[in-house]
């Protein structure tokens, strides 16, 4: 059964962003982690206990420089705890050092690792694909490259970060995706994540021949107006319907 969630728009009250998704349809929605915090601007600490507090889902989406992951997989996994979470995202960037032929190799390491700690708390790891942006797991030889070596970690598909359909075919062949990132894009833009229709994505070809029959969870990482939001995800809920 797919589960419809959304990137939560963390400059806005909490608990307004709770009732939104509430009455829009979404089961729940994902939080970022970035440079040792959960990102809510208007929430007190401890954040974790207003977000468990709230009563609604949400999984936490990680952003981690390749060499952060001793630092904040720990950090990370008191958070899931106190969350009683069994699933994290992490989106792998290397901002510290120049990427090579074998950065890849290291990160690959660096996931290895961090997926065995969270095995041993009973989560499952989810790492993202990227986009030109930030070049590392990002073309197809790279992400089979961390999968292969990976066989328990699981991809979550960020479909905005495609360069061409050839692309997302390509990434697909090697993992099938149990989560996806979806927002539109246009082909000639390095990083984009639009509203659903505002760029030149096809939907109904990307659902209905590259990930037919997908049955897992949703975000979309739209971060805008209400209308915009509620518009994206009514267009992808009739395709999928």
């Amino acid at each position: 059964m797919i589960q419809y969630g959304r990137s939560i728009r963390w400059f806005n009250n909490y608990e307004d962003e709770v009732e939104f998704s509430k009455e829009n349809g979404f089961d729940f929605m994902q939080i970022w982690y970035a440079n040792g915090e959960i990102v809510l601007d208007k929430v007190p600490e401890p954040k974790e206990e207003v977000i468990l507090n709230s009563k609604f889902p949400v999984i936490i989406h990680a952003l981690l420089d390749i060499n952060e992951f001793e630092e904040h997989v720990p950090k990370i996994i008191k958070i899931l705890k106190n969350l009683t979470h069994d699933e994290v995202i992490i989106h792998p960037v290397c901002k510290s050092e120049k990427i090579t032929k074998t950065t890849i190799i290291k990160l690959s390491e660096k996931v290895s690792e961090a997926n065995r700690l969270f095995k041993e708390e009973g989560i499952t790891l989810f790492v993202e694909n990227n986009s030109r942006l930030d070049p590392i797991n990002y073309d197809a030889d790279e992400i089979n490259t961390l999968y292969s070596k990976n066989i328990g970690v699981e991809l979550l598909l960020d479909i905005a970060h495609i360069d061409n359909y050839d692309h997302l075919n390509k990434i697909v062949a090697i993992k099938k995706p149990k989560m996806l990132h979806i927002a539109d894009k246009h082909f000639d833009v390095t990083h984009e994540h639009l509203p659903i229709g505002d760029g030149e994505l096809d939907f109904d070809y990307i659902f209905n021949n590259v990930l037919c029959g997908f049955d897992g969870k949703i975000i979309l990482e739209v971060v805008d107006k209400d209308v915009k939001i509620i518009k994206s995800i009514d267009m992808i809920k009739k395709i999928l319907r």
